[in-house]
C-alpha cells in the first residue's frame, strides 16, 4: 500500500524556536520521490499553515485547530459529505465547533472552576509573540481562529477539573506543547480517521505512520499503524505519550533532527527503539 505520513508541525516537523524544518529536507526529499502522503497536523490556523504547505509543495490535505477542520485541495479527491463546505481554492471537511461557542464556553468554563483563563484571541500580538516566538504577522495568523482556542491556564490548576467542565458542555480540553486547547468533539485522532475515509471512498489505501510530541497528538498516534514519539526540546519523550503508548518508536532527538531520523528509518525498512523498552530501567522523565 502505499503511505501516508500524518505529523504535528511545531517542535516536531518544524523546530521549537525558529519553526524552520530545514533539518528534515532530506527525510521530506525522499518522501516526494517515493510518492508519500504528507499530512500536516496541527493546532496551528489555516492561514498558518497554507503558507507551509506552498513552501513543502505537498499538494496534500492538512489538518488545521486539532482536527477541527480538514481541508482539501482542489481536485485533490473527490468529497462527498454533508459537513463539506468550500472554502476558496479547497474544500473544508468541518469537525470541529465554531469559535464564537468556544471563546464563550472558555468564560464560563474560568468561572466554574475559579480560573482566570486567557485564550488566545483575547491576548494582545506582543503577549502572543514574547509566548511563541512569532512575529507579529505569524502572530495575527495564530489569531485567526475558527474551531479551537489555546488558552493559558495558571501552573496549579485542576486540569481534569477543566477537561470534565469542558465535557459537560460537549466541549474538549487538550494539552499542547504550550497552551491548552478547548476545541469540540473532535481531535487529530478523528480528523486522521475521517480523511482516511475519505481516501477509501475513492479507492485509495495507506499504510499510516504519524508523529507528535505533545499529549494533543495521543489520538493522531493511537490512530497510524506506525506511531512514532519526536522527544521535546529537553531531550526527553512526553510522558504521557509514553505512558499511552509504550508500542510506539521514539525519534532519537528532538524536533526536525529527530524526525529526519526517524523518517529515514521509517523509509529502509528499520526499527526504533520503543516507548516501552525506554522505560525498563527505571528511565521515568
Amino acid at each position: 500500500m502505499s503511505l501516508l505520513v500524518a505529523t504535528d508541525l511545531d517542535a516536531c516537523l518544524l523546530d521549537a524556536t525558529g519553526y524552520r524544518y530545514d533539518e528534515a529536507r532530506g527525510a521530506l526529499a525522499r518522501l516526494k520521490q517515493e510518492g508519500a502522503i504528507l499530512v500536516l497536523s496541527s493546532s496551528k490556523t489555516r492561514a498558518e499553515i497554507e503558507p507551509i504547505v506552498g513552501e513543502l509543495d505537498t499538494r496534500a490535505p492538512f489538518v488545521v485547530e486539532n482536527g477541527g477542520a480538514i481541508v482539501m485541495p482542489e481536485g485533490h479527491v473527490a468529497v462527498s459529505r454533508a459537513d463539506a463546505r468550500r472554502n476558496g481554492n479547497a474544500v473544508s471537511v468541518v469537525l470541529g465547533a465554531e469559535h464564537a461557542r468556544l471563546a464563550s464556553a472558555l468564560n464560563e468554563i474560568g468561572g466554574e472552576c475559579g480560573l482566570m483563563l486567557k485564550g488566545m484571541t483575547v491576548m494582545s500580538l506582543q503577549e502572543i509573540q514574547d509566548l511563541t516566538g512569532l512575529s507579529a504577522s505569524q502572530a495575527m495568523k495564530a489569531q485567526r481562529r475558527e474551531y479551537d482556542e489555546p488558552f493559558l491556564a495558571p501552573a496549579d490548576a485542576d486540569v481534569e477539573a477543566l477537561r470534565r467542565a469542558a465535557e459537560r458542555r460537549g466541549l474538549r480540553v487538550t494539552r499542547g506543547g504550550r497552551f491548552h486547547h478547548l476545541t469540540g468533539p473532535t481531535d487529530k485522532g478523528r480528523a486522521l480517521v475521517e480523511l482516511l475515509a475519505i481516501y477509501r471512498a475513492a479507492g485509495r489505501f495507506f499504510t499510516v505512520v504519524a508523529l507528535g510530541d505533545s499529549a494533543n497528538d495521543l489520538s493522531m498516534l493511537q490512530a497510524a499503524d506506525r506511531p512514532i514519539v519526536v522527544p521535546r526540546p529537553s531531550g526527553a519523550p512526553d510522558p504521557e505519550l509514553r505512558e499511552a503508548l509504550p508500542y510506539a518508536e521514539i525519534a532519537p532527538l528532538p524536533g526536525p533532527a529527530g524526525w529526519n531520523r526517524a523518517m529515514v528509518a521509517v523509509l529502509d525498512g528499520e526499527r526504533l527503539p520503543r516507548a516501552g523498552e525506554a522505560t525498563k530501567g527505571g528511565d521515568r522523565e
